[in-house]
């Protein structure tokens, strides 16, 4: 059983909703963070970096006070509105050939705690505190955590008129991606959807987990339990089927002191390694990836993993590290080398022969996205997923809803 209840939402007014919402603020690099905020006065990007990146002087908890300071003047001045009855949002992101449907609403971290939310990361202690010392200071949820309801869960069937109903937002933003949110208070619709959640064995998270653990620390350092605002995280819910799931692929920027020739037939004692015409215009079948060389594509075949092999390493992510990367380039941690880069698979396979030709890399590899099933049993495992091993849409926007961790 998993319990998600609904909320009375701080929500930007209807004409500022497209010029509020914000994308993590860790997308933007500093120039573009730069632009964003001297652009756009409404931006919620304001709330997060009230000081302009200026922070170098301020401790911590001025930082966080600046934040609170700034959300309080985005209150006062009428850019948000605070629904007068609790509610469940209906959101629907949708952009050519992709569309993601779910529901915003707030889960318990006890689910969490007792191991009905289900991870798939390791989390750092340090970031839970720095975040849950965030979330106190400033009173204010403003991101939700990305979580996935499995197959067959019924939350789809239970939202499914509301999409043809009159919305409460409706815009685009500049990665042409629409959006659209229907703010739901009738008891009918949030009982059918509770009754689904109350239906489910574990809800997956997808996006989110330090933002999941440090709503769960902040519960336990508050003593808060049962219906208080601090014992639950704004989180936004979607069906399996809604959620879609990317590679990262893998660029290398050295051999290792081979040329390519040597690297090709370090590959070769790896796995079968077949040279490809042309670039490839589909994802590589399962045990194997595609390389991009100076030479050329090719594809390889992976060794399988060991007989005993948990889910986690069973992947072909897991594999590539262990066949390639750490024996023949001698990258050992992904996470601190710096002669790997990740690039998003929804920048194609073209994307690394661009790397490749113009010489920002020396070899490439193209992944097939993991599956849902395979996310899923690493996280019912217990595993953790290989670093970079997903680019999973929707990317949600902060600010859209904001649930208030000190009032009901």
């Amino acid at each position: 059983m998993i319990n998600f209840r609904p909320f009375r939402a701080w929500r930007p007014v209807p004409d500022k909703a497209h010029l509020v919402a914000s994308r993590s603020y860790v997308s933007y690099s500093d120039e573009k963070m730069r632009e964003k905020l001297i652009g756009n006065p409404f931006s919620f990007l304001h709330v997060i970096h009230p000081d302009h990146g200026a922070t170098e002087h301020l401790s911590r908890a001025q930082r966080f006070a600046n934040v609170r300071r700034k959300w309080n003047d985005f209150v006062g001045e009428g850019w948000y509105l605070r629904d007068e009855r609790p509610c469940i949002y209906a959101y629907e992101q949708s952009r050519p050939g992709v569309l993601s449907r779910g529901v915003i609403g707030a889960v318990s971290v006890g689910d969490y705690r007792g191991g009905h939310i289900k991870v798939h990361e390791h989390t750092l202690q340090q970031r839970e505190e720095l975040f849950k010392e965030y979330l106190n200071a400033t009173g204010i949820n403003a991101e939700p955590v990305l979580l996935a309801a499995p197959g067959n869960s019924g939350l789809d069937a239970a939202l499914e008129r509301v999409w043809s109903t009159p919305h409460t937002y409706d815009f685009s933003t500049t990665d042409r991606v629409r959006h659209r949110v229907w703010a739901m208070h009738e008891p009918a619709i949030i009982a059918a959807v509770a009754e689904r959640f109350a239906g489910m064995d574990a809800l997956y998270i997808a996006d989110g987990h330090h933002r999941l653990a440090s709503s769960a620390r902040l519960a336990e350092s508050a003593g808060a339990f049962a219906d208080a605002p601090k014992a639950w995280s704004l989180a936004f819910v979607v069906p399996q089927e809604h959620l879609h799931i990317h590679n990262f692929d893998r660029a290398v920027t050295s051999l290792g002191g081979m040329d390519t020739d040597e690297f090709l037939n370090a590959l070769r004692t790896v796995g079968k390694l077949v040279p490809l015409a042309a670039m490839p215009e589909a994802p590589p079948l399962h045990a194997q990836v595609h390389v991009c060389t100076r030479k050329g594509w090719f594809t390889l075949t992976l060794p399988p993993p060991d007989q005993n092999a948990d889910a986690a390493d069973r992947l072909d992510a897991s594999v590539l590290s262990d066949a390639v990367l750490d024996p023949v380039l001698g990258i050992h941690d992904l996470r601190t080398d710096p002669h790997v880069k990740f690039v998003p698979g929804t920048f194609g396979l073209a994307e690394l022969e661009r790397m490749v030709k113009s010489g920002e890399a020396a070899a490439a590899f193209g992944l097939r996205p993991v599956s849902f099933a395979e996310l899923q049993a690493v996280a019912d495992s217990g595993g953790c997923m290989p670093p970079k091993s997903t680019y999973i849409e929707p990317k949600l926007r902060s600010g859209l809803t904001v649930y208030s961790l000190e009032d009901i």
